[in-house]
This record gives structure tokens, sequence and C-alpha cells, in this order.
């Protein structure tokens, strides 16, 4: 836990300029989902700038090599399975919503 009197005390201006927005986000939706205080964990922010900048710089390096990737209909089996389980999260996060 955060506290002043431990010295791990960030405002969120300080977090974010520390971390990012995005990394605070990451790092803030794991600090806990239950009722209980949120857990920050500085490694857990610092992990996800990591993973954000390597998933950026896989983004760039499929843009630059685009022309080598696959086009034309999405036909195959794995594309109907992708577009199956796509439509089934749409349909779970709808019912969830409505709950």
């Amino acid at each position: 836990q955060m506290s002043k009197s431990t010295g791990n005390f960030l405002t969120l201006t300080q977090a974010v300029d520390k971390f990012s927005a995005d990394g605070m986000r990451l790092a803030l939706a794991d600090a806990g989902d239950t009722v209980e205080d949120a857990n920050f964990v500085e490694a857990m922010a610092d992990a996800g700038i990591l993973r954000l900048y390597t998933w950026v710089e896989w983004v760039k390096e499929m843009i630059a090599n685009r022309d080598s990737l696959r086009s034309g209909p999405a036909n195959t089996f794995n594309d109907r399975v992708f577009a199956s389980e796509m439509n089934a999260g749409i349909v779970k996060t709808e019912q969830n919503y409505e709950k």
C-alpha cells in the first residue's frame, strides 16, 4: 500500500509522469479485483510499459511488412473459428452488461 509515512506515496501527476497514463491504467487494472484496498506495485507499472512498448514495436513491424501478409477473403477454418470466438465474446459481453 502507498503511504506518505513509508515513502512510497505518489500523487496522480507524479505517477503519470513516471509511468505514463497507459502504464498507470495497466498497473491499476492489475491492482486488485476485490473490495479490499488496491495494491499498486511499481514493478507491474514498469512491466506494463515494457509490454506496451513491445506491442507498439510489433505493430510497426507488421505495418512495415503488410505487403507480405495474407490478403483476400477470410475463408479458412482458422478465420471462421476466429470470427466465431469474437462473436461469442460479443454476445457474452452484451449479456454481462445487461446483468
